[in-house]
């Protein structure tokens, strides 16, 4: 029994040994990343290779306080798919008088900042803050110039080396829509505690539909007296589709422009009659006599008029016709 777990042993090893030697001759795609170039490499590396060889087949040269992850000295498994490169810098940051020297390997220039222990408010790197440091580089931090900047509901004090209002709303990753506002003009020079408001502005058309109030026309009639009044029509009101472009600013609205309107019902007048018949032309109507059938054969020889003394209109004719016969008539 033991015979056979030594030899079973034996056997186990050598396969092994020979899976591996054929492992170790496979190639596998690997991607190099060098953060300092910001690039990527793809190279063909041999299962079971170190890192180091698989750079230096690439032909990236490492220096000795370089670092890689995995390790230089790791070995290539067919679960690696990357290796990166982290480069090592010794820079100078100063400020004003002073300076320090800082080391970082795969940094960028706000963590050589940082690391240098400056205080920085107020001031920014002459070198952009997301730039992976390089051997011997040196930053400068100078005071900037401190904005305020109003966009997309927020207020910040921002310090910027931008010299104008368009290239600073670009280092702040601000895009303009086609009908945004901004309360400086693009080409103005930055100023130190310039306020920059930035207004989201929208257009959008929208139909309503209003109401055409009826008028009301007033119309005189000489068959109605002074003073009286009669509807002789009702009003009645109309409607209309009426449209708009409607600004909105940050959301709210701004003002409305007529653009425009169709009726699509007919508002109807409210006519009121009134009367324009004077009380003398009443009275004098009431004064003429009713004319009455001339009887036959004779003619109206006078008439004579006898009115009431109390001046209440009324009265009587005394009429004399040519056969000498006379008529009464009251008014």
């Amino acid at each position: 029994m033991k015979r056979f777990t030594t030899a079973a042993l034996a056997v186990l090893t050598a396969l092994v040994m020979v899976f591996s030697l054929a492992a170790c001759g496979e190639e596998k795609t690997v991607n190099v990343n060098v953060l300092d170039k910001g690039s990527k490499t793809e190279v063909e590396a041999k299962v079971g290779a170190t890192v180091s060889e698989v750079l230096e087949k690439a032909e990236i040269k490492l220096g000795d306080k370089d670092e890689t992850e995995p390790a230089k000295d790791e070995k290539i498994s067919e679960d690696t798919k990357e290796i990166t490169v982290k480069r090592y810098a010794k820079v100078t940051v100063k400020m004003g008088d002073e300076s320090k020297e800082v080391e970082l390997t795969g940094g960028k220039v706000a963590d050589a900042v940082k690391k240098s222990g400056f205080n920085t408010d107020g001031c920014e790197p002459d070198v952009d803050n997301d730039k992976y440091l390089d051997d011997g580089m040196v930053i400068t931090l100078i005071k900037g110039t401190k904005v305020t900047l109003t966009v997309d509901g927020k207020t910040t004090d921002v310090p910027t080396k931008a010299k104008n209002v368009e290239d600073f709303l670009k280092e702040q990753k601000v895009t303009l829509g086609k009908d945004d506002e901004v309360s400086e003009k693009l080409d103005a020079k930055i100023k130190d505690g310039m306020k920059i408001v930035v207004k989201r502005v929208e257009y959008k058309t929208e139909e309503k539909t209003e109401k055409i109030e009826y008028k009301t026309v007033d119309e005189y009639s000489d068959s109605m007296a002074e003073g009286q009044e009669e509807v002789t029509q009702e009003g009645k009101d109309g409607e209309k589709t009426v449209t708009y472009k409607v600004k909105y600013v940050d959301g709210k609205e701004a003002g409305r422009e007529k653009t425009a309107e169709k009726v699509t019902k007919e508002a109807v007048d409210k006519v009121v009659t009134h009367g324009s018949k004077s009380e003398a032309s009443q009275q004098q109507e009431q004064q003429q006599p009713q004319q009455q059938e001339q009887p036959a054969g004779k003619t109206i020889i006078s008439k004579e008029n006898f009115p009431d003394c109390d001046g209440s209109g009324h009265g009587y004719y005394e009429i004399t016709y040519s056969d000498g016969t006379t008529e009464i008539q009251t008014y």
